[in-house]
């Protein structure tokens, strides 16, 4: 691993990292420390923190703002104020700061943040100002896919007519986009999320691989591009996804690939017949189990990601995932309405950061699959719904991967028995 050399020129007043200036190793072991701390009262034993593949630009997604410029001394009545394209300042929601670089971001992008700035500029397109309703840029979602280099960008904006040519170009100069859309949102939020869709340029998708291996190692690399290259035998289970511009997919796509794995052994170790992947998504964990089992049910309330699913299993080639567009608490009770899980079951819960619905929790435990992994993006949410599963598990082991270098975020993995 090399030394870490300089910050980002944001870091401190940006939002997105809070631990550059701490070695990575430390980084690491701090995490270890917390969640086992936090986890103290259910598990005494030790966790081990799996370290991320990549320390910078691990990122396959960000999604910086079009905002008016902040002025420290208020601009007079009808001052018109300048666009800036950039993150929030920590803190301080209504100070866009002006995007230099981001160094966990997709690699490549800082040339887009410079072309994109000029862009607006000459078209004299305004950014939104949620405050007031009005301006016509809202958001531009940078995307790339690691092992394929394939690239998407999304400008999201308010109604309205405008000429998406100069903004192709530009990007496609600068980024060497192959898909290229214009979302439009309605709504008064300046986020990343679209109503309608409109295909610019291009593929409508791009393609991701993992390179998913059991057991896969503690390597560092500083950048993606070193760890490809020296990863050039690519031996393991390799799986394919097609991301569209709203699909959710593992923001650390090389560090997703550790956290699959480890979620493979587990499954092997358990050896169920029927995995339930609960909070499913677009299926990374249901394909990188498939295999191991006889089925794979992947329970998912949102339709498009469970569409994404079902085309990446033909993609792949698996045939025994059976995704279902459902609420994970409904599924569940039309589970113990129907004679429960068919044995050997095991489950792995996967949640979104606000965690499993108190009712999905109740009718979890009361169906009791012999084997149960929670995946938490949360440990904090996972603490506080740990007490109702203990009253009928006990969890076997702790372990953690980093996904999110020098931030404090950290995705947990406790694996529970039933009693």
């Amino acid at each position: 691993m090399e030394a870490m050399t300089g910050h980002c020129v944001h870091y401190g007043r940006c939002g997105g990292c809070q631990t550059q200036e701490i070695p990575y190793p430390e980084q690491v072991a701090a995490k270890g420390a917390a969640l086992g701390e936090l986890l103290a009262p259910f598990y005494g034993g030790p966790v081990e923190v799996c370290p991320s593949p990549v320390l910078w630009h691990y990122r396959n997604k960000i999604d910086p703002v079009f905002a008016p410029k902040h002025y420290d001394e208020p601009p007079p009545k009808g001052f018109v104020r300048d666009t800036v394209l950039g993150f929030k300042e920590r803190g301080r929601w209504f100070r866009p700061l002006e995007l230099e670089e981001c160094r966990i971001g997709p690699q490549g992008a800082e040339a887009l943040f410079a072309a994109a700035g000029n862009w607006h500029r000459a078209s004299g397109l305004r950014g939104f100002d949620s405050r007031t309703g009005e301006g016509f840029l809202k958001t531009l979602l940078v995307r790339d896919a690691k092992r394929t280099g394939q690239r998407m960008v999304v400008l999201i904006t308010t109604p309205g007519d405008f000429d998406p040519a100069p903004f192709v170009d530009m990007v496609r100069a600068s980024y060497g986009a192959c898909s290229i859309w214009r979302g439009i949102s309605r709504g008064s939020a300046d986020n990343a999320f679209a109503d309608e869709l409109e295909l610019l340029h291009g593929e409508p998708v791009i393609v991701e691989e993992l390179l998913v291996r059991e057991n896969p190692g503690n390597g560092t690399w500083d950048m993606p591009s070193e760890l490809l290259a020296a990863d050039s035998a690519g031996d393991g289970l390799r799986l394919r996804f097609r991301v569209s511009p709203m699909s959710f997919f593992q923001t650390n796509p090389l560090g997703a690939e550790r956290l699959y794995g480890m979620i493979r052994e587990w499954v092997r170790e358990a050896a169920p017949a029927q995995l339930y992947d609960l909070y499913g998504g677009m299926g990374g964990i249901a394909f990188s189990c498939a295999d191991l089992v006889e089925r794979v049910c992947s329970v998912e309330n949102v339709p498009a990601a469970s569409e994404d699913g079902r085309q990446n299993a033909l993609d792949n080639g698996i045939a025994n995932v059976d995704f279902v567009t459902e609420r994970v608490k409904n599924h569940l009770k039309h589970l113990l309405q129907t004679g429960g899980m068919p044995p050997p079951s095991a489950a792995v819960v996967d949640p979104p950061r606000s965690g499993m619905h108190p009712k999905a929790i109740r009718r979890l435990v009361e169906l009791g699959p012999p084997h149960l992994l929670y995946v938490s993006c949360n440990p904090k949410v996972l603490a506080g719904e740990l007490p109702v599963f203990m009253e009928a598990y006990s969890i076997r082991r702790v372990r953690a991967v980093d996904l999110f270098p020098h931030t404090r975020h950290v995705e947990a993995l406790v694996e529970m028995t039933l009693r």
